[in-house]
């Protein structure tokens, strides 16, 4: 609801490119940052992640296909509002227009979703990290995260 409040004694973890990496390969929401007309902006995308290449499909000449030929950074984030807690994933690297008929297929066949938007999203875009980096808000005496979300801190 966006209205959690503080926990007690938060403790706030750097994680490492690991675990950041491991962290955006368990979602398929996030936020890709672009520039447009020298202003930023932000769009929700569906993305996937293969090996160290995220990709989100988006509509040509849309706002999220702007990040193509620049420096993009994609937002990543879980947020436990029971036990006050979460993580924050930022990925930041050149975007591309994915071009290749085998990667574009492969992309296809992995794609955690379609696009949420429906369709006329045909168009994929590749960021491929250069920094990766991330931090977990973490209550003591709270529940650990489910399984298969990375707990490391920066030294993985």
């Amino acid at each position: 609801t966006g209205l959690g409040k503080a926990g007690a004694h938060p403790e706030v973890l750097t994680l490492g490119p690991a675990a950041c990496r491991e962290l955006l390969s368990t979602h398929g929401i996030g936020r890709v940052a672009v520039t447009l007309n020298d202003t930023p902006a932000v769009f929700p995308v569906n993305y996937t992640v293969i090996d160290d290449v995220i990709a989100y499909r988006t509509q040509a000449g849309s706002g999220p296909a702007a990040a193509a030929g620049h420096e993009a950074a994609l937002e990543v984030d879980h947020i436990d509002e029971a036990f006050s807690q979460g993580w924050s994933v930022l990925a930041v690297g050149p975007a591309e227009i994915v071009t290749g008929f085998y990667e574009t297929r492969k992309f296809e066949e992995h794609a955690y979703s379609p696009p949420w938007v429906g369709g006329g999203r045909y168009q994929w875009i590749a960021i491929r990290p250069t920094h990766l980096s991330g931090r977990r808000i973490r209550v003591p005496g709270a529940p650990a995260p489910p399984t298969g979300e990375a707990e490391h801190g920066s030294g993985t």
